[in-house]
């Protein structure tokens, strides 16, 4: 006999990879192309895409063969054929990760000791400690 959470799966699975394609879906299809459209059904091996534009659409076609390894790598789901389609709905915010301005500063403190310039010296720690503020 079956339990409950397999019996769901067998009639809802997909709805998991469809969840775990949204989840991902900014670092599948890159911040522009996840603005303008959201993965919304997957029927057999074919992803349905909603796109908010057919320009979009078209780019779903073109960028198909890129996005196809990427989505088996990042979610883990085989996919063989990517439809785009035009149309609205409700559109979650993604959230997106800021980068870090500037990388970490390798200045030595005793170099900023050394620099005659008072206003770049000044400048320069002032860089040095926001890095410092920022990376802990």
């Amino acid at each position: 006999m079956d339990n409950v959470g397999q019996i769901l799966s067998r009639k809802y699975g997909y709805l998991t990879k469809v969840i775990r394609l949204r989840q991902n879906w900014n670092e599948i299809a890159g911040e522009v192309l996840a603005a303008h459209s959201e993965p919304v059904q997957i029927k057999g091996k074919t992803l349905f895409v909603l796109c908010d534009s057919p320009v979009w659409v078209q780019q779903i076609g073109i960028l198909s063969p890129t996005l196809q390894p990427r989505i088996k790598k990042i979610a883990g789901i085989r996919i063989e054929k990517i439809t785009g389609t035009f149309g609205m709905a409700y559109k979650t915010t993604h959230k997106v990760r800021p980068r870090p301005l500037m990388g970490k500063l390798d200045i030595d403190p005793a170099d900023v000791e050394r620099i005659a310039d008072p206003e770049l010296k000044r400048a320069i720690q002032s860089l040095v400690d926001i890095q410092e503020d920022r990376n802990g």
